[in-house]
């Protein structure tokens, strides 16, 4: 549950603190882009499978068609790029660590839900070798 306080508290700081009059091209096409990823991530997740928190419900199933053939978290992929766009809107130090803070979030809590897959799914791990955790390819 802390990953998910942290992820939140992030989300929300960078929300309220960004200067969205200095948006330019690039902190809009990186939200456009997020949004794009955030949508085709629901829509190949299904709504029964979405959990804020890291676990797994009872009748969680394995995606791995669609964009979950590329990336394993695009959720959080979608939520960096957002952040991000934010953050460069108002790149001061406090608005760069809090970006920081939120990428080593996103990262331990992916961890461990990487765990609970492979406990899981066995074909979990062949899965993480062919797939980038938050960008394709990596």
């Amino acid at each position: 549950m802390i990953y998910v306080v942290i992820q939140f508290s992030c989300i929300i700081y960078l929300m309220f603190n960004a200067q969205y009059e200095y948006f330019g091209f690039i902190e809009i096409a990186l939200v456009h882009l997020a949004l794009l990823i955030g949508l085709i991530a629901v829509f190949n997740m299904k709504f029964n499978n979405l959990n804020i928190t890291p676990g797994l419900k009872q009748n969680h199933q394995l995606r791995t068609s669609g964009i979950y053939q590329f990336i394993r978290h695009p959720m959080y992929t979608s939520v960096l790029l957002f952040c991000l766009a934010l953050m460069l809107s108002n790149a001061h130090h406090f608005s760069q660590g809090v970006m920081l803070i939120l990428f080593i979030d996103l990262i331990l809590k992916s961890n461990l839900e990487e765990k609970l897959l492979t406990k899981r799914f066995k074909s979990y791990p062949a899965y993480q070798q062919k797939t980038g955790r938050f960008i394709p390819f990596l």
